[in-house]
């Protein structure tokens, strides 16, 4: 029999009672999963089950403005090169996006890119991802395609030149798999209440918290570091710090009324 994952238990003082009271952070229930490898995709999607074949998404003739077609990203001796994506799954007025980007460049570069072209920026990346098609054709001359996720680590250039023009495609899409968190920000904004994030199940509060900071347009350029503030679990006046590394998606599922998720400067 399995045994229980203990409950972290922190003793907090509130600030209306002079007594003690027990606030408890419901653990994890698992540990954020790393990348996976940049070399191989994490998933193979079957090609009934995405909406990229809809022919709505396979015009012939391309709606962006941002094509780069200058650069011949077939020239396998540049460390530079052009990567196209198809974006209609995500903005449906563009066909796809043209990126100049290098060898070294990786998928969580490309998706961050994607999302400041389309003035995306408040959005969750990790709700983002970079699917790749590769097109084969077996011994009777029969085509078939093969529609990988790829890691946040991989290089989209470099896995394109492994293959013959024309040959692979690379597509964005927004996974499904999302949760509605609302993280209240009056310390840090008196004039607002809460703001209200889709995250993905893997999203830490470490994240949660650099989205709540962009949305109340509190960049890095501010000189303003995720690290100086924190989320806390309240609960009628009694707090207790979240840790950062934990998926905040699960910590918001598990909250009993009137608990609620701040953020708070350190």
């Amino acid at each position: 029999m399995a045994r229980a994952i203990p409950m972290l238990k922190y003793q907090v003082r509130s600030s209306t009672s002079a007594s003690r009271s027990s606030l408890q952070v419901p653990p994890p229930p698992f540990k954020i999963p790393a990348s996976p490898s940049p070399s191989t995709s994490s998933s193979s999607i079957g090609k009934s089950s995405l909406s990229i074949y809809d022919p709505a998404y396979l015009r012939d003739r391309s709606t962006s403005l941002s094509s780069l077609s200058s650069i011949d990203s077939s020239d396998s001796t540049s460390e530079w090169g052009a990567l196209r994506v198809h974006t209609g799954n995500v903005k449906r007025d563009t066909d796809y996006k043209t990126l100049k980007i290098s060898t070294h460049t990786t998928v969580q570069v490309v998706v961050e890119q994607i999302l400041n072209k389309f003035k995306l920026t408040c959005r969750d990346p990790n709700m983002y991802q970079l699917l790749m098609e590769v097109r084969t054709r077996r011994a009777d001359g029969q085509e078939v395609r093969t529609v990988l996720e790829l890691g946040k680590e991989a290089r989209p250039l470099e896995l394109q030149r492994c293959h013959p023009i024309h040959m692979s495609r690379f597509i964005f899409t927004m996974s499904k798999n999302g949760a509605l968190v609302r993280i209240c920000d009056h310390e840090i904004s008196p004039q607002s209440n809460y703001k209200s994030l889709l995250v993905s199940p893997n999203t830490t509060c470490r994240e949660a918290i650099a989205l709540v900071l962009s949305m109340n347009r509190v960049s890095p350029s501010d000189d303003v570091d995720p690290d100086g503030y924190v989320l806390v679990l309240e609960e009628n006046g009694a707090g207790v710090e979240i840790p950062t590394d934990v998926s905040i998606a699960h910590i918001y599922t598990q909250l009993q009324p009137p608990q609620k998720i701040l953020i708070r400067k350190i």
